[in-house]
C-alpha cells in the first residue's frame, strides 16, 4: 500500500480539476484529410511503413485551414498524436510501425484530425458540406459510447457467506471469494452457493487452469475509465521485478496523462479479466478474487495489463475518436486483446477501422453486446456489432442459472455469452467521484463484465497456442462454447456460454493449425441486381458510391489439405488477407467476407463475390469492378484439425544399468505415444564414431524391448543407446530417445560371419539375414547388378525379381552384403524362374 498516499493526493487534485464531458462530441467531426489537403497526390499511400509523421492540427496547409475555418471548424487533435503531457507509466505512442491495412480500407490514421464547431448546428451543416469535398477522404460525427454497466453492488451482507465444501480448490487457487463460492462465474457450486443457480453453470476455469494460466509476456488491454494503480490484485510487480501495469495511455483530451479511474468501471472490468489468482487475501482479510488470466500465484503472474483511459476525468462516457485512439495504441504496444465494455447506437467508421487495424496486428477486440435487453433486445449497438464482420468478438451476459439475464442485448453479430450478473470483481481502493465506496471488491452486473471473461480467455489461448492469429480466436472461442437455452445456435445466447476448458482442449497439442492464403482461381456470373455502395472509400467504392445496376461474379478458390492432417475439425476465412465481399448486392463498407463452400478429406473450396457495374463505356476496365478487380481477389484461411505429429518417446528403465557385457540378457522399458499410432520401435547402440549397431526391433508401440547385447570390440566402448519410434501411417515421421551406455569388452568375431542366405538352391524367395545395417546386392553370374535392397539389419527377402519387377532366369547368383563392418559375398543357385 506504499502508493496509496500518492494515489489519494492525485485523486484529490483531479476531483477538483478534471471536468466530465460537457457535450463536446456533439460538436465534433472526425475527418480523414485527403492527399490533396496536404499538397500530396489524392491517391497517396494509405499507410506508409515506418513511424508516421502525423498531421499536427496547428500545421495544416493554408488552403485547408481556410476551408475548415469557413465552415466554423477548428482542428483540435490528431488521431495518431501522443497523449497530452506524455503517456502515463512511460508508454509512447508509435503508430504505423506495425501491419498497415490494405489501401482498399481507405484508412490513413496519420491524416485523421478531430475538428470542433462552436455549436451542434454548425457541426451538422459542416458534416454535409464536407461529404463531397476534395480535401476530405471521409468525415463523420464523433459519437458517444457509454459503459455497458447495469449495476454495481449492492454488497451482500458478510453473514451470507458460507464456505463451500470442495477440497479440489486447495491445490488450485486460494482466493477467498473463489473458495467461498462468491465467484460463481469461475466455479459455480449451485443452489447452495452464494448466488444460487445451477451447479457448474460457469466458464470451467478450474479445469482450464490445469492447462493454461496465462503468460507473463502476454499483454491484455482495457480501454475504459482507467484503473486503480494501487489495487494489489491488478498492479504490483511481475516475478522478474518489472511492473504488471504497462504501456498505460490516456487517449482523451484532458491535460493530465494519468489513467487513474475516477468513475469506477475500468477497475472492475480489469479485475474480471486478470485479477491475480491464487494470491490469497492481498487487500483485506477474508477477501480476494481470481481473474481469468491471473496466473498461478507463484512463478506466473498471468497476463500483463495495458490500462487505456478513454473516458475523460470522472466521466463514464467515451467518444468514438478516443476509443479509436485507444484501440490503435493497444495494437501498437502488442496487446493480444483489447476489452471494450462500452456501447452506442451509432456506428463509427474511425472506430471500425481501428478495430480492423487491431485485428490485422493480432490484437483481438472484445466488445460488450450492451444492456438494452428489457425494451430493445436486438437494438444494434457498437462497436460490438462489428463482430458480424469478424472484426472482434461480441459478448452477451449469462447468469448463475445459465440463462440470459433480461438486461442483456442480443443484436446481430453476437458470438456467445459469459457470466455478467453479480460478478465479483475488484473495486478501487478509494471512493469514486460520485462517492461509491466498496472495500476493494464489488459484485457487478452488465455485459461490461461478460466481455472481460472473454478477453481473459484470449490471454489463456494466446499462452497455450501462440500460433493463433486474427479471427482464429473468435472461431475457437465461440465454437467451443457450452450450448445453453434453446438447442443449437439461438439469437439470445448465440453459440452458448464461454467454456474455457473446452476452448483450450479444442486446440490441444494433438491439434494442428494451418494458415494460408490463395488467389481466386475461377469466376462465374451469378445474377444481376441493383448494387448499393454505402461508403466512399479507396479503390472503386468512391467511383460507384450509391446505387448502380451490376452483375454479380462468384469467385472461387481451392486449396489442398496437407497430408499431415489426420482429420479436419474446422475451416474458416480470416479477415486479414481475404479480399472479397458478400453476395447480397450491398456493400455498406468494405468488410472482408467469404465462405467455405465445400470441404472433404483432400481439399477446401472457398467462395466470395465482387460486382461488375454495367457500364458500356469500357468492357475491360478494372474500374468497373466493385470493390476490386478479379485479379485481386484472395482468400486467407485457417484449418484446424488433428495432425500426425512425430511420436513422443522416452526411455524409463534399463536392465542392466549403464553398462553390460556382450551376449548378456538385456531389457529396456520405454513409453512411445503418438496422436496417430506408433507402428514400430528400434533399438541401436551408437558408437563414438556415429556408426550404429542394431540390437533389436519391435512392431507396435510396445513398452519393452529385450534381447542380448552385441559385441563391438576388445575394449569397453562408451556410446549411447538410441531408441527410435516410427509412425509409418500416412505421413511418416519418427522420434528418438537417447541414454548413455557402455558395452563392455569382448573377444568378438566380425559381424560379417553371421551373414547368411538360405536356402540354396532355392526357388521362389531367398531368405537373407544381414547382421547390421547396410545394403544387399544380387549379382548375376556375369557380375551385373540384378537387384539392390537396403537393410537396417535382420531378416529380409529377395523375391527372385530384378529391378524392373520381372522374374529372373534360373542360374547362379551372388548375394553381396556391404556395410560399415565391410563386405561379404555368398553364392546361391536359383532353380526356376
Amino acid at each position: 500500500m506504499a502508493t496509496m498516499p500518492l494515489v489519494l493526493s492525485l485523486l484529490a487534485t483531479l476531483l477538483l480539476a478534471a471536468p466530465a464531458f460537457a457535450g463536446a462530441p456533439a460538436r465534433q467531426l472526425i475527418v480523414q484529410l485527403s492527399g490533396a489537403a496536404l499538397g500530396a497526390p489524392a491517391d497517396a499511400a494509405a499507410a506508409p511503413a515506418g513511424d508516421l509523421a502525423f498531421v499536427h492540427p496547428n500545421a495544416l496547409p493554408a488552403a485547408a485551414r481556410a476551408r475548415f475555418a469557413a465552415l466554423g471548424l477548428r482542428a483540435t487533435r490528431a488521431l495518431a498524436a501522443p497523449a497530452a503531457g506524455g503517456a502515463a507509466f512511460g508508454a509512447a505512442r508509435s503508430l504505423g510501425v506495425r501491419r498497415a491495412l490494405p489501401a482498399l480500407y481507405g484508412f490513413s490514421p496519420e491524416r485523421i484530425i478531430l475538428f470542433e464547431a462552436p455549436d451542434e448546428a454548425l457541426a451538422a451543416s459542416a458534416l454535409v458540406a464536407l461529404a463531397n469535398d476534395p480535401l476530405v477522404d471521409w468525415v463523420e460525427a464523433n459519437v458517444v459510447r457509454t459503459p455497458a454497466l447495469w449495476r454495481l453492488g449492492p454488497e451482500p451482507a458478510a453473514a451470507a457467506l458460507a464456505p463451500a465444501r470442495a477440497s479440489v480448490l486447495d491445490s488450485m487457487a486460494n482466493d477467498p471469494y473463489l473458495v467461498g463460492g462468491r465467484q460463481y462465474p469461475l466455479w459455480n457450486i449451485g443452489r447452495t452457493g452464494f448466488f444460487g443457480g445451477v451447479a457448474r453453470a460457469d466458464v470451467h476455469a478450474l479445469e482450464a487452469w490445469r492447462l493454461a494460466v496465462g503468460d507473463n509476456t502476454i499483454k491484455l488491454a482495457v480501454a475504459d475509465t482507467g484503473i486503480d494503480p494501487a489495487q494489489p490484485e491488478l498492479a504490483g510487480l511481475m516475478p522478474d521485478g518489472s511492473p504488471r501495469l504497462v504501456d498505460a495511455f490516456n487517449a482523451t483530451e484532458e491535460p493530465d496523462p494519468s489513467v487513474l479511474d475516477l468513475y469506477g468501471h475500468g477497475t472492475p472490468v480489469a479485475g474480471v479479466m486478470a485479477a491475480r489468482t491464487n494470491n490469497g487475501a492481498p487487500y483485506l482479510a477474508g477477501s480476494g478474487v481470481a481473474g481469468v488470466c491471473g496466473g498461478d500465484g507463484a512463478g506466473n503472474a498471468g497476463c500483463r495489463i495495458v490500462p487505456i483511459k478513454i473516458a475523460p476525468g470522472h466521466s463514464g462516457e467515451a467518444s468514438s475518436f478516443d476509443i479509436a485512439r485507444g484501440v490503435l495504441h493497444a495494437a501498437d504496444v502488442g496487446a493480444r486483446a483489447v476489452n471494450l465494455s462500452f456501447a452506442g447506437e451509432v456506428a463509427s467508421r474511425a472506430e471500425r477501422l481501428a478495430l480492423t487495424y487491431a485485428l490485422y496486428n493480432d490484437c483481438i477486440p472484445v466488445c460488450a453486446a450492451g444492456n438494452s435487453g428489457f425494451d430493445q433486445p436486438t437494438l444494434p449497438l457498437f462497436p460490438a456489432c462489428f463482430a458480424y464482420d469478424g472484426i472482434g468478438i461480441s459478448v452477451g451476459a449469462s447468469n448463475p442459472s445459465d440463462r440470459r439475464p433480461l438486461f442483456s442485448s442480443y443484436p446481430f453479430g453476437l458470438d456467445l455469452v459469459a457470466p455478467g450478473e453479480n460478478v465479483y470483481t475488484t473495486f478501487m481502493t478509494y471512493p469514486s467521484f460520485s462517492g461509491a465506496s466498496y472495500p476493494g471488491y464489488v459484485p457487478a452486473s452488465g455485459t461490461s463484465f461478460s466481455a472481460p471473461h472473454v478477453a481473459g480467455a484470449v490471454g489463456l489461448l494466446a499462452a497455450a497456442r501462440p500460433d493463433l492469429t486474427d479471427n482464429d480466436f473468435q472461431h475457437v472461442i465461440r465454437e467451443s462454447a457450452h450450448d445453453i437455452e434453446a438447442p443449437g445456435y439461438d439469437a439470445p445466447t448465440a453459440y452458448g456460454r464461454l467454456d474455457l476448458e473446452r476452448m483450450l482442449k479444442r486446440v490441444g497439442p494433438e491439434v494442428g493449425l494451418w494458415h494460408d492464403e490463395i488467389a481466386a482461381d475461377s469466376f462465374a456470373v451469378d445474377g444481376e441486381g441493383a448494387l448499393t455502395v454505402g461508403e466512399r472509400g479507396a479503390g472503386t467504392m468512391g467511383r460507384h458510391f450509391g446505387t448502380s445496376w451490376a452483375t454479380r461474379l462468384a469467385a472461387y478458390g481451392t486449396a489442398a489439405i496437407p497430408d499431415s492432417f489426420l482429420s479436419v475439425t474446422s475451416v474458416w476465412l480470416r479477415v486479414a488477407g481475404t479480399l472479397a465481399v458478400r453476395g447480397d448486392f450491398r456493400i455498406p463498407y468494405f468488410a472482408a467476407t467469404a465462405e467455405v463452400l465445400r470441404r472433404d478429406a483432400e481439399r477446401i473450396t472457398f467462395r466470395g463475390y465482387l460486382y461488375r457495374v454495367n457500364d458500356d463505356s469500357c468492357e475491360v476496365c478494372d474500374d468497373r469492378y466493385v470493390p476490386l478487380a478479379p485479379s485481386n481477389v484472395r482468400f486467407a484461411f485457417s484449418v484446424l484439425g488433428r495432425v500426425d505429429r512425430p511420436p513422443v518417446v522416452a526411455i524409463t528403465a534399463i536392465t542392466p544399468g549403464g553398462a553390460g557385457a556382450p551376449g548378456a540378457p538385456f531389457a529396456l522399458d520405454f513409453t512411445a505415444t503418438d496422436v496417430d499410432t506408433v507402428t514400430r520401435t528400434r533399438l541401436e547402440f551408437e558408437l563414438p564414431s556415429g556408426r550404429r549397431v542394431s540390437i533389436t526391433e519391435s512392431r507396435g508401440p510396445g513398452g519393452r524391448l529385450s534381447g542380448t547385447l552385441p559385441c563391438v570390440g576388445f575394449f569397453d566402448t562408451p556410446g549411447q543407446l538410441v531408441l527410435t519410434a516410427f509412425d509409418d501411417h500416412g505421413h511418416r515421421d519418427q522420434s528418438e530417445a537417447r541414454v548413455p551406455f557402455t558395452i563392455q569388452a569382448g573377444a568378438c568375431l566380425s559381424p560379417l560371419h553371421a551373414f547368411r542366405v538360405t536356402p540354396t538352391p532355392f526357388s521362389g524367395t531367398l531368405g537373407v539375414f544381414a547382421p547390421v545395417a547396410g545394403r544387399v546386392q544380387v549379382l548375376d553370374a556375369g557380375g551385373r547388378l540384378v537387384r539392390e535392397l537396403a537393410t537396417n539389419g535382420g531378416e529380409l527377402h529377395w523375391d527372385g525379381r530384378d529391378r524392373s519387377g520381372s522374374p529372373t532366369p534360373a542360374g547362379i547368383y551372388f548375394v553381396r552384403f556391404r556395410g560399415d563392418a565391410g563386405s561379404v559375398t555368398r553364392r546361391v543357385v536359383k532353380l526356376t524362374p
